[in-house]
């Protein structure tokens, strides 16, 4: 709750630097025709190793026209195949609160404070269980729609890469500190 709360006063303090300038660039964006957004994203990726699922819907609230503050659920398969040393599979699922501000014409930054649960499998056997917190920040476009939904396309950096835990393990799922995302909203 404590780092919500740090999100939270992250955003507001942006909203302050940017509301004034940002309520007059904003004149030709299209009005989302309500305070509620939600949608999320879906992700997919296999070759003959490897597969990964990821589904991710959000919900959020516009406090302000450019503010938004808001939640992700997300769940998250990793499944490595290997015939010879066994499977190993990785489910991850959790919530994001998020906040992010537009900042010109569908422009915006955003910040996510992420937990995750983590299960590790390999060959049918529990390896691990054990929670992450990932915070998140970035940035990105929506492209807007006639009804007032749009489609966004975030490039996000992890500040927790390469934090390591006193056992020397990562503090995070993700095998890189770069992530990219698209989603729908309505």
């Amino acid at each position: 709750m404590k780092r919500f709360a740090i999100v939270a006063f992250i955003g507001m303090m942006i909203f302050g630097f940017f509301g004034h300038a940002t309520a007059q660039r904003l004149q030709g964006t299209p009005d989302l025709g309500g305070k509620v957004v939600y949608g999320g994203n879906f992700g997919f990726g296999l070759n003959s190793r490897y597969l990964r699922l990821s589904i991710a819907p959000q919900i959020g609230y516009r406090i302000f026209n450019p503010w938004e503050i808001g939640v992700r659920g997300i769940y998250d398969l990793d499944c490595y195949f290997d015939r010879w040393n066994g499977n190993t599979y990785g489910h991850y699922f959790g919530a994001a609160p998020y906040t992010n501000v537009q900042i010109y014409r569908g422009l915006f930054i955003h910040v996510e404070d992420e937990i995750l649960y983590g299960i590790r499998r390999w060959n049918r056997e529990t390896v691990s269980r054990r929670w992450y917190n990932t915070v998140f920040v970035g940035g990105g476009i929506r492209q807007y729609a006639e009804n007032g939904s749009y489609v966004y396309f975030m490039a996000l950096y992890n500040l927790t890469w390469g934090l390591l835990r006193p056992n020397n393990s990562m503090d995070t799922p993700y095998a890189s500190p770069f992530a990219i995302r698209v989603g729908y909203c309505f």
